[in-house]
């Protein structure tokens, strides 16, 4: 096995949860309010489904191979060359994913902090520091995660101060256009949400596996509510004038001032959501590299952290040449590629598993 490290299930949690939500606050609002209207405040309820599902797959596919990887426990499913063809093509997926990441991180804080820096600066940056904790091992990354995401999550707490501000009757009507526009804006929620099967990554190297799918499911409930609880405050702030800000959770933190004395709020959230960013950024580099080492036989993934690093770097700019198009990615591509790649071929593997795993016992 190339990691030997232990986590507990607590751990896994803290390093799932912004893993999912990380990027996800920030455009999931304005892609679903587009979508869903005035009821987009409720899409990550449908959202979530897919969540504990995919939980659930993840689970169960570990059950059945305890010590193995997606990459290595579809060569057994599958048979070598087809699984190891599965293999690449996963590892190829989350190079792609770790790139367009990457490339929202740099434009988000290019664009909003830091006007005058290229966005380079920050793509290096945060690869440089994300591959330093990937090479430290699993355990490194999960004692690094417990910090950044305790105090990644503590500023959401600051939306509390503009409760004053809120005004209920932007969500009303209720379901106004019927159900269909909740579900496709719970639908964008999927992309992100469906990135859970990371856990089958990360299962594997729990010490208590018996607290695996229950870790699994009070994180995917966790994310749905701290999306409810995000999507709630920019509807009853913004309007419908927040699906046309790309970044609205970003604007409603700019107008918290408490007794007229501290402000520019906004300075603490970026702080905070460059920590929770570094932990999405570690455990995909992560993900990369051991799947990759597992897909070569190599002795080690720590020898390639830094090479893949400089690889994702480049991926960061290879397809996404402005904010436009990365918005037209994110709302008509991603859904439905994301939920194929990470809840229905998952889902696939698994009853070709049972099936192979029925026919063994009856022979």
């Amino acid at each position: 096995m190339l990691e030997k490290g232990k986590i507990t299930a607590l751990q896994m949690e803290f390093m799932i949860v912004p893993t999912i939500i990380a990027t996800g606050i920030l455009s999931i609002p304005s892609i679903a309010g587009r979508l869903a209207g005035r009821d987009m405040w409720m899409t990550p309820i449908l959202g979530s489904l897919i969540g504990f599902v995919t939980v659930y797959i993840t689970w169960k596919l570990h059950q059945l191979f305890p010590k193995l990887t997606p990459i290595e426990y579809s060569q057994k499913i599958l048979g070598k060359p087809l699984g190891r063809l599965l293999g690449l093509f996963l590892v190829l997926f989350y190079m792609h994913n770790t790139g367009i990441l990457i490339r929202q991180y740099s434009d988000f804080i290019t664009g909003n902090v830091m006007l005058q820096t290229p966005v380079v600066v920050f793509s290096i940056s945060i690869l440089f520091v994300s591959a330093l904790a990937a090479r430290g091992g699993i355990e490194v990354i999960a004692r690094s995660a417990v910090i950044c995401t305790t105090l990644f999550l503590i500023t959401t707490i600051s939306l509390l101060f503009l409760l004053k501000d809120i005004d209920v009757t932007y969500m009303l009507p209720i379901l106004e256009n019927g159900l269909i526009p909740v579900i496709k804006g719970g639908f964008v929620n999927n992309a992100w949400i469906s990135e859970f099967f990371l856990l089958s990554f990360i299962y594997p190297f729990i010490n208590s596996q018996k607290r695996s799918l229950k870790s699994g499911m009070r994180a995917s409930l966790f994310v749905m509510f701290i999306l409810l609880y995000i999507n709630f405050f920019v509807i009853t702030l913004l309007g419908v004038s927040s699906f046309n800000n790309f970044y609205p959770v970003y604007s409603i933190f700019r107008n918290i001032s408490v007794f007229g004395f501290f402000e520019n709020f906004e300075i603490i959230v970026t702080a905070s959501w460059v920590l929770g960013n570094f932990v999405k950024v570690t455990v995909f580099l992560y993900v990369v590299s051991l799947g990759l080492a597992q897909l070569l036989r190599l002795s080690s993934y720590r020898l390639i952290v830094f090479p893949l690093s400089l690889l994702l770097l480049f991926f960061s700019y290879w397809d996404i040449p402005n904010i436009v198009t990365l918005v037209d990615y994110l709302t008509k591509i991603q859904p439905f590629y994301f939920v194929i790649v990470q809840t229905l071929l998952p889902l696939v593997l698994l009853l070709i598993a049972l099936v192979r795993r029925e026919r063994s016992k009856s022979s």
